[in-house]
């Protein structure tokens, strides 16, 4: 009876196991820069929320605070070095904390800043603020040229409001021209109501631009 033998085929490696002895150090290296940028990446997305947290405590702390001229000085500061997630909400302080204190030159320019920055519906606002803020510090003619140049292209919903701000506004700077056209714009808005109102008003306008 004849010896049966096997004999062992020879064994290869797989490709991906030879690709990988033969460059095992290309990949170590690359693995290990990609775990370096993940680390990075961690720790600049931490990095970022901490900084956000600790702004809004900041500018919370003003705000709970500081008081008087005082806390205008602190959030003018604060401001200089604010992230864009709190600006808007400096500005918006800054605006109110400076009108309440009699400086309407700030308040306005706060103002301006939020309606150039700020969301849509913060600008509409803004706009409002800043000729507001203006008139109360003296210049009436120029808060009614910002409203009188806002308002047809606000949006329609808020047309309204500009439209009674400027009303009275221009009424008291005797800008009759700018007064009749929120009056007529009342007045095509207005419910049944008070529209014998505001066509008494137009009425009014237009006797004392004879």
């Amino acid at each position: 009876m004849a010896d049966i033998t096997f004999e062992r085929p020879d064994q290869q490696a797989s490709p991906l196991a030879h690709f990988i002895s033969q460059y095992w150090r290309t990949l170590a290296v690359a693995l290990a820069a990609v775990l370096l940028a993940a680390a990075g990446f961690a720790w600049y997305t931490v990095s970022a929320r901490q900084a956000k947290v600790k702004a809004e405590d900041d500018l919370g702390a003003i705000i709970a605070v500081q008081t008087g001229p005082e806390r205008l000085t602190a959030l003018e500061t604060y401001l200089k070095n604010a992230p864009t997630s709190t600006k808007g909400a400096a500005l918006l302080e800054i605006a109110r904390t400076a009108q309440d204190q009699g400086a309407f030159d700030k308040a306005a320019d706060a103002w301006n800043q939020l309606s150039i920055t700020g969301p849509d519906g913060m600008r509409d606002l803004a706009i409002l603020g800043r000729a507001t803020a203006m008139a109360l510090g003296g210049d009436k003619a120029g808060g009614v040229k910002i409203l009188a140049d806002y308002m047809p292209k606000a949006p329609k919903a808020f047309q309204i409001v500009v439209a009674r701000q400027l009303a009275g506004m221009a009424e008291e700077a005797q800008a009759w021209n700018e007064a009749l056209a929120a009056y007529q714009l009342l007045t095509d808005a207005a419910s049944s109501a008070i529209k014998p109102y505001y066509e008494a008003k137009v009425d009014e306008i237009k006797a004392k631009m004879k």
